[in-house]
């Protein structure tokens, strides 16, 4: 595992964090020194500037102050941008904390009155124009077998129920929900429609469960255990 020279505490919080004696890091200074000096000698050398390389996915921008290059990049490449936010979004919607940097997602550093942003969601929106699915999703969060004061691995159960445009799942979702009374939430600017039939509590252990129509692209599953935990904590519903 290498790391920029420039980050000098990842590497020391790494040596702290290993517990295996038989598997130590090593951190030899670079003689090239940190990300400028290396990139001013290839450009001396090659007459190039060279890029970093890109993970646009990649989640850590936020906690290594490198979010501005982040974007433009996105800027650069609304097309790439447009696949990440289809991604992100599928994945916010089936669970509102799974956002790309935590409390914070990548969709909602897009202006839309910015011309370079504008182009960034013209290409997002032209990836949700896809075929859309149902899901019914239910999590169990545990408390943590060695300390029953911290949560435990989470258990998740998805099932696609129903496939279609989104417009006519959410129609079909909001109806449903209204006759039952399950609160639902609408994004009126990209589609979604989330039915929450039991929102989870705030102690632990804690479960929850909704209905939330998305793309067409996460698939049926579930731990083979799962509807044993299920029936086990269906209490804390309650």
């Amino acid at each position: 595992m290498g790391f920029n020279a420039d980050e000098v505490p990842r590497s020391v919080r790494d040596q702290a964090a290993g517990k295996n004696p038989q598997c130590q890091g090593l951190y030899p200074p670079g003689p090239m020194g940190g990300r400028k000096r290396c990139e001013a000698y290839l450009y001396e050398r090659f007459g190039v500037r060279w890029e970093k390389s890109y993970c646009t996915f990649c989640c850590f921008p936020i906690s290594m102050g490198a979010m501005a290059a982040h974007l433009d990049r996105m800027r650069a490449h609304p097309d790439i941008a447009g696949r990440v936010l289809h991604l992100e979004y599928t994945s916010v919607s089936l669970n509102p904390k799974a956002k790309l940097f935590g409390r914070s997602s990548l969709l909602e550093r897009f202006d839309p009155g910015l011309p370079a942003d504008r182009r960034v969601l013209a290409a997002f929106e032209e990836e949700l124009a896809c075929p859309w699915a149902l899901y019914h999703v239910r999590r169990i969060l545990p408390v943590a077998k060695a300390d029953p004061t911290r949560r435990g691995r989470a258990l998740r159960s998805v099932e696609r129920v129903d496939v279609g445009r989104a417009a006519v799942l959410g129609r079909r979702l909001r109806s449903v929900s209204g006759r039952h009374g399950v609160p639902v939430e609408v994004d009126d600017r990209y589609g979604r429609v989330r039915a929450w039939i039991h929102r989870r509590g705030e102690g632990l252990p804690a479960v929850e469960e909704l209905m939330v129509t998305a793309p067409f692209q996460v698939r049926d599953k579930q731990v083979p255990h799962f509807e044993r935990e299920w029936a086990a904590h269906r209490r804390f519903r309650l």
